[in-house]
């Protein structure tokens, strides 16, 4: 296991933790419901999006 790996809480922590967002974890929470290759294609998909947004946002260059 990478050391990233090791320091990504887990999905339950994620779900319990207060300072997480009720947004996020609805999502999770619909997420692990899903088959788990469509769920992160979707993520990607989120993710990748909102990094565009956001640096629309703030005027920065384009991702490549």
């Amino acid at each position: 296991m990478s050391a990233a790996a090791e320091s990504m809480p887990d999905i339950q922590n994620i779900l319990e933790d207060p300072a997480v967002s009720d947004w996020l974890k609805s999502a999770l929470a619909g997420a692990i419901a899903r088959d788990p290759v469509d769920a992160l294609n979707d993520a990607l998909l989120l993710a990748q999006t909102l990094d565009d947004r956001m640096r629309e946002v703030l005027g920065l260059e384009p991702a490549e």
